[in-house]
């Protein structure tokens, strides 16, 4: 007999809820309800809170109470690594997971509530994606449906749901014609409020899972900024008129963008696996033109999601699946075995990690009884072992009196010693950006409007050529292979050639800005950016933490207040300070600081301290999102 199912979508700010019937002949959607999340933390509250009150709310009215509840947390609550074992049986990569995942994330691992799904590759390495999420956080969203005496059976994260609900979809395939060695798989990417997941579905299953720390907030801040407008003028336009043919909507997109590159890089290298197919959900995902541009800009077939119509789910058809895909993965997940649970009380069969961790403790107390005989050995270990814990303790003790001035001999007070640096928040010094992508930044606001256009190249007479003076600036070389001499108006003088077609009314001065030849017209917008007869070449740069300094020449005087202007809207640029402008060899030269917080922390700027305070009450990893790459995270 087919029996009813529910699951339940924490996010950040709607909740959702998905009821289905599961039973021997496969599962069926019943029910899929949303509704906005109301209220705030309160003082010292947990910041899953509001969501959860409005989850018990709505169960309570729909009488919901006594079915077997299946919770998916917040967007950003989980951190996932890929880990990599020298051996494929997935019994002994159960007893080993967890000593190759301490260490991979930010927290102890004794903080974590942590599974693992097997990942079969068939090229004799073990593989294993790790889900880790904060145990105070499982504790307090159990404790909270507990106390409502809700029946809750499983908690999971939105990667891992997402994966769940979409389980019946067929196996992706390579385009026709592709030679390319690596396996395919499609690629679901949840655009949520404060974060985006995303996980990597292959033909058995889920390969690799991301928490990206940028959502739909993020991208309200920027356009708020782009179009001059509070954040609520800038949220109700961006869901109203919202289209990716406006540029500062394409601007605030790429670092989205930029991600999705960097997660199909890391499949490519780390897995051998090609993503041939990307769907989107999320709010964001219903933005005009979002799915045509991105696949455009990545080269790949890109849709919104849906799961497949089939024996194992039915019922989906003719409801749109954007935002309340995760509820219904938990629901799935809830109804029949999970891929992930974090939740030690679930009776109805884990994944493979976690009913393996489960016998662990059984065949434990069997070891105790063999290893009964050997017990004189073990008390010489135990010794041992006492001795080398010590001799650890004392060099703890001699070096944190070297860099502290105290001696501390437990981690736990060099903890809370570094806990009470710069607010307690270590990871808020962890760069968010590097120096590249810093030089990136600023190369793409020093280039002029329009792009660079080229110069005409003037006729020139045989035997002269085009080269580089002395200066280093180019110049037109003579039959003696010497740089021509320039004329007052800055024009080349070469015997027989008139650079200008037409030589200026004598008595007047030439038209435009002071130094700058006949040719420029002036510039008085301090808006207008840079423009390609700007000329702008940035001589040098040094990028350093908190400061940036410039050393660049233009044809134009006005250009540097042009360039601070443009410079100003990047968001984690605190102050520019502007040089004098100096006419060298008929070009203006200048230098400019930039005070800055691009590459060292955080790096913008409005709700900064509220973005921190999310990161280290939500998610336990992507502590250091730009880096997770490095890392083997999926």
């Amino acid at each position: 007999m087919a029996q009813k199912f529910v699951g339940v979508d924490l996010g950040n700010r709607r909740v959702k809820i998905a009821v289905i019937t599961s039973g021997f002949r496969g599962a069926q959607v019943m029910h899929v309800w949303e509704k906005s999340v109301s209220g705030t933390p309160g003082e010292g509250g947990d910041p899953t809170d509001p969501a959860i009150d409005t989850a018990l709310k709505m169960i309570e009215e729909r009488g919901l109470a006594g079915l077997p509840t299946g919770v998916c947390l917040p967007g950003g609550s989980g951190s996932y690594r890929v880990l990599t074992f020298p051996f494929e049986d997935p019994r002994q990569i159960a007893q080993a997971v967890t000593f190759e995942a301490d260490g991979q994330f930010p927290l102890p691992i004794e903080e974590l509530a942590v599974d693992h799904l097997t990942i079969k590759r068939g090229d004799g390495q073990g593989r294993a994606l790790v889900v880790a999420a904060k145990r105070t956080t499982i504790q307090h969203v159990t404790a909270r449906f507990e106390l409502a005496k809700l029946n809750l059976k499983l908690v999971t994260t939105s990667a891992l749901a997402l994966a769940q609900a979409l389980s019946t979809l067929p196996a992706p395939e390579l385009p026709p014609g592709s030679t390319d060695p690596g396996e395919p798989v499609r690629l679901i990417v949840d655009i949520g409020y404060k974060s985006t997941d995303v996980v990597a579905l292959a033909k058995t299953g889920p390969v690799g899972a991301r928490t990206l720390r940028r959502g739909t907030r993020q991208l309200v801040r920027e356009l708020k900024k782009a179009w001059r407008v509070d954040a609520q003028t800038a949220e109700r336009t961006l869901a109203e008129q919202g289209n990716v043919d406006d540029p500062a909507v394409r601007r605030a997109l790429q670092p989205l963008l930029r991600e999705l590159e960097h997660t199909r890089q890391w499949l490519r290298a780390e897995l051998g696996c090609q993503i041939v197919e990307i769907q989107l959900a999320g709010g964001a995902s219903r933005l005009r033109g979002l799915g045509p541009w991105v696949g455009r800009e990545l080269g790949l077939q890109v849709g919104p999601v849906a799961p497949a119509e089939g024996g194992a789910l039915r019922g989906v058809q003719g409801r749109e699946w954007g935002g309340a895909l995760v509820a219904l993965g938990a629901a799935v997940a809830t109804g029949r075995r999970p891929l992930i649970q974090l939740h030690d009380a679930f009776d109805g069969g884990a994944g493979d990690g976690q009913w393996l961790q489960k016998q662990v403790p059984t065949l434990a107390a069997l070891g105790v009884a063999i290893l009964a005989f050997a017990f004189a050995d073990s008390l010489v270990k135990v010794r041992a072992a006492e001795r080398e814990r010590d001799a650890y303790a004392a060099e703890l003790e001699a070096e944190t009196a070297d860099v502290f001035g105290t001696a501390y001999g437990s981690s736990d007070l060099v903890r809370a010693k570094l806990a009470s640096v710069d607010g307690g928040d270590m990871r808020s010094q962890i760069p968010e950006r590097g120096a590249l992508e810093v030089l990136e930044l600023l190369t793409k606001h020093t280039a002029p409007e329009g792009g660079r256009q080229a110069p005409e190249a003037l006729p020139l007479p045989p035997g002269y050529t085009t080269g580089v003076g002395p200066d280093g600036l180019p110049a037109i070389m003579g039959p003696d292979g010497q740089p021509v001499p320039m004329g007052p108006d800055g024009q080349p003088l070469i015997p027989g050639v008139d650079p200008t077609g037409a030589a200026p009314p004598a008595g007047e001065p030439p038209a435009g800005e002071e130094g700058e030849g006949f040719a420029l017209a002036p510039v008085t917008d301090i808006n207008a950016g840079v423009l390609p007869d700007d000329d702008l070449v940035v001589t040098s740069i040094e990028i350093r933490e908190l400061k940036v300094e410039m050393n660049v020449s233009a044809t134009r005087s006005t250009t540097q207040d042009r360039l601070a202007v443009k410079l100003e809207r990047i968001a984690c640029i605190d102050e520019i300070t502007k040089g004098v402008v100096r006419d060298r060899n008929d070009r203006n030269t200048f230098e400019m600081t930039l005070d800055h917080n691009c590459y060292t922390g955080n790096t913008a700027m409005e709700g900064a301290v509220e973005e921190q305070s999310d990161e280290a009450e939500g998610a336990v990893g992507e502590a250091a999102a730009e880096e997770e790459d490095d890392n083997g995270e999926g």
